[in-house]
């Protein structure tokens, strides 16, 4: 490691407006990535976004943070190219933002809180020469070397997700139903090839959620919920399941199908009326928005409201892993499900569930 500080010291004032002035724009900036996410051809989102990462890198610069001013350089000139379409805006090239900007706080705080800063510089010449070779690569190479720099940043999003062996299946045994449920899950995880390891994924996540709560749930209907859940998706057509693009009307009914689908199976299967509610109230949201009665929080099932946490993270990270074969980074998630508390999901779930996840990553 090595530690940065600064030979004369800075204003008490100017340093306060600077890290204000920072703290601002990092918020702005999470909230641009996570909308162009789903536009990400919006011209105003995308000079937004170049404009909040040019503010922070001159205020670093007015401070003499030069470890940071270089890379924020560098990143200024991808988001550049972004803006001007030399570089489409895609999931990896927000991703890579979030965890420079994320870099760029830590920074911040550290030197906050001790007026200097330990940092990785072989890591710091690592990624700014990873950006140079962005900015000068062929459009076909760009996301091999976003997904490169973003591995050196987070090595989590290159690495396999920590599952306890067998763990669902010794939990499920002694439960002739419930070990078919899980047999039958684990099953189907072949239909697509980023499904692979998601019932022990996800059953993990939310077995855990509801221990860290007090077991409101009960955990056999929790868990035949889980499993259940994934039985009905992979009824859907294959390249409904694998498409990445925008889904039409008549893909997001088909889509929408699987609640009622994996309910009636659950009833028939299970013959549980509370599992089966688990997954008729699972994409309601809070806020009423939600499908398929439009339920509000407190009418909405407390089984529901972590499947359908413990789902949207699993979307998120692992999404399409089988072209890929990288996970979106922890933050990225949490950021995205922290920003949908009190809107789709429960805010009391959503603080579990940020306690949880940590262990497993």
């Amino acid at each position: 490691m090595t530690t940065f500080y600064l030979d004369e010291p800075i204003d008490n004032e100017i340093f306060a407006e600077a890290y204000d002035e920072f703290i601002e724009q990092y918020t702005i900036c999470e909230a641009r990535i996570v909308d162009l996410e789903h536009t990400p051809k919006d011209s105003v989102l995308l000079n937004d976004l170049f404009r909040t990462v040019h503010t922070v890198k001159a205020n670093t610069s007015l401070l003499s943070f030069e470890p940071m001013v270089t890379i924020l350089q560098e990143l200024e000139t991808i988001l550049d190219m972004v803006r001007k379409g030399d570089i489409p805006f895609s999931n990896k090239a927000g991703d890579l933002t979030l965890l420079l900007m994320d870099k760029a706080k830590n920074f911040m705080e550290q030197f906050k809180e001790n007026q200097q800063v330990e940092y990785n510089q072989t890591l710091y010449y690592a990624i700014e020469n990873g950006l140079q070779e962005l900015s000068t690569a062929q459009p076909e190479k760009t996301s091999d070397i976003l997904l490169k720099i973003i591995a050196l940043i987070d090595p989590s999003t290159s690495q396999p997700f920590k599952i306890k062996r067998n763990w669902l299946e010794e939990f499920s045994h002694d439960n002739q139903e419930l070990n078919f449920l899980y047999q039958l899950a684990k099953s189907t995880e072949a239909r697509t090839g980023f499904w692979e390891g998601r019932t022990d994924r996800i059953g993990q996540l939310a077995l855990s959620m509801n221990a860290a709560a007090g077991s409101p749930v009960d955990v056999v209907n929790l868990a035949a919920s889980l499993f259940i859940h994934d039985v009905a998706m992979a009824f859907l057509p294959t390249d409904l399941l694998n498409k990445q693009d925008k889904l039409n009307e008549k893909q997001k009914t088909l889509v929408r199908q699987h609640v009622k689908t994996s309910s009636q199976l659950m009833r028939s299967i299970f013959g549980s009326h509370l599992a089966g509610q688990n997954l008729m109230h699972h994409q309601e949201l809070v806020d009423g928005s939600g499908y398929p009665n439009g339920l509000q929080g407190i009418d909405i099932s407390p089984g529901a409201k972590i499947i359908s946490i413990v789902h949207t993270f699993e979307a998120i990270t692992h999404g399409h892993t089988s072209v890929t074969l990288h996970r979106r980074p922890l933050m990225r998630a949490l950021l995205e499900i922290n920003q949908k508390a009190g809107i789709e999901f429960s805010e009391q779930w959503v603080e579990i569930f940020m306690k949880v996840v940590p262990k497993y990553y």
